[in-house]
């Protein structure tokens, strides 16, 4: 005789998370463009009405995993900058946070690739990126006496450079840990000489 597998009914909200976890591993292992509200249904292993009860479409989909993941991007980055006692510190979480954010398998670069769905998030990445840039503008200007516009300038250099390295580390497979000291040493050291001219 056959058994027959009992099927457990999920809460609302531990559907939800389902919906998006399934969602998310099949956009890394995918991408984008490939994902599909049918797939999802057939991965998950649920009817695709019972999708479109959870999310009327594939962008409101996709954009409620791209702002429980931005979120969580967020919340961990204030979490660990609470805890910074320095200004080199800080620019190793700010220069980590940019090795993650671009690592192979985080999945939101590959949202934030989609201005449609990138869009449902604008007002918090920039409100997000506008306090990091003020507290590290901040401290940058405490730790090597510079006024304003000369800590500006610096921020946003180390920004760009660490960006860069983060990008380049991701498509070149560059050892994580060694790219990620070495672009704060280089941070560090062009600061310094700035702050000295």
């Amino acid at each position: 005789m056959e058994k027959q597998r009992l099927r457990t009914r999920l809460s609302p909200t531990a559907r939800r998370n389902q919906l998006l976890d399934t969602t998310l591993t099949m956009v890394i292992a995918g991408g984008v463009q490939a994902f599909t509200m049918e797939g999802l249904a057939k991965t998950a292993g649920v009817s695709a009405p019972l999708v479109y009860n959870y999310f009327s479409s594939r962008p409101e989909l996709l954009q409620t995993l791209l702002l429980r993941e931005y979120q969580r991007f967020a919340e961990e980055f204030r979490s660990v900058a609470r805890e910074v006692k320095n200004f080199e510190d800080i620019v190793r979480l700010s220069v980590t946070s940019n090795f993650d954010h671009h690592a192979p398998g985080n999945i939101l670069p590959l949202l934030l690739s989609q201005p449609e769905i990138a869009s449902e998030i604008k007002a918090k990445r920039d409100q997000h990126s506008r306090q990091v840039a003020r507290f590290l503008v901040r401290m940058a200007a405490e730790q090597y006496h510079l006024d304003q516009r000369q800590a500006m300038m610096v921020v946003s250099m180390s920004s760009g450079a660490s960006i860069a390295a983060a990008e380049l580390a991701a498509t070149e497979g560059f050892d994580r840990n060694e790219t990620i000291e070495r672009v704060v040493v280089y941070i560090l050291a062009g600061i310094e000489r700035l702050a000295q001219a």
